[in-house]
């Protein structure tokens, strides 16, 4: 199992050197592992199970469960323990619906407050992202491509400087990686999708907003149409 946690640490990006805690650690270990699908839509959270294979107390793991419950990848009911939360068409077509406003709202927000750090963040995440993408015969290939997504997406809305709005859209992308990562490989081509995030950059750094907002808008619909498709075809 890889154990990459340090790309699934969640944090402000304004306050960056807050101190790293165990039940953090542990929080984002099991993210990474619900969303490469180490730990199974629908399965069972078999709470000594896994406090055994990440060697930890029952503390830190309830507060870790805790934490991702409340990010929508578990699902917690009294008296029955935790699942890990299944894929469906519902929260799929929910999530494409959330990411149209609240990132667009961010990445608006974050192209009237950003200023020359962060446009230079997102050039540099756009770099590594294409870096990923010619990068399809590598071990962990999906892992690779998916960090760099992540920092890019994460980028786009740091520059707005509303703690609660990036730590929304992070939720909201976490919730969105988890069917990529899980269905089949995707229709479109890593070429492709890179230059869909390569248009969104480029609008972004020439400073078209309103051009910028829609070329976003448009690459979370076509995701969303791809995978609801997927998760049909596999239903």
């Amino acid at each position: 199992m890889l154990d990459n946690y340090k790309a699934y640490i969640r944090r402000n990006p304004d306050a960056p050197d807050v101190k790293t805690t165990r039940a953090s650690i542990l929080t984002a270990r099991l993210r990474a592992a619900i969303l490469r699908g180490d730990l199974k839509p629908g399965q069972k959270v078999n709470l000594d199970r896994l406090r055994e294979e990440y060697n930890v107390s029952l503390s830190p793991l309830r507060e870790a469960i805790s934490r991702l419950s409340i990010d929508g990848l578990v699902h917690t009911q009294d008296q029955r323990g935790s699942t890990i939360a299944p894929l469906t068409l519902c929260e799929l077509s929910e999530i494409g619906r959330l990411r149209r406003e609240v990132d667009v709202l961010a990445l608006r927000t974050a192209m009237a407050r950003g200023g020359t750090a962060w446009r230079s963040e997102l050039r540099a995440t756009a770099v590594e992202l294409h870096t990923a993408s010619q990068s399809t015969e590598a071990d962990h290939f999906d892992e690779i491509w998916s960090i760099a997504h992540t920092d890019f997406h994460k980028a786009l809305v740091n520059g707005s400087h509303m703690p609660m709005l990036i730590a929304f859209c992070m939720n909201l992308h976490d919730l969105h990686d988890r069917y990529r990562r899980q269905l089949s490989p995707p229709i479109r081509s890593y070429s492709d999708l890179w230059r869909e995030h390569a248009e969104i950059a480029s609008c972004i750094l020439n400073g078209d907003t309103d051009v910028a907002a829609l070329a976003l808008q448009r690459h979370f619909d076509k995701e969303i149409a791809s995978l609801a498709e997927q998760l049909e075809s596999a239903a």
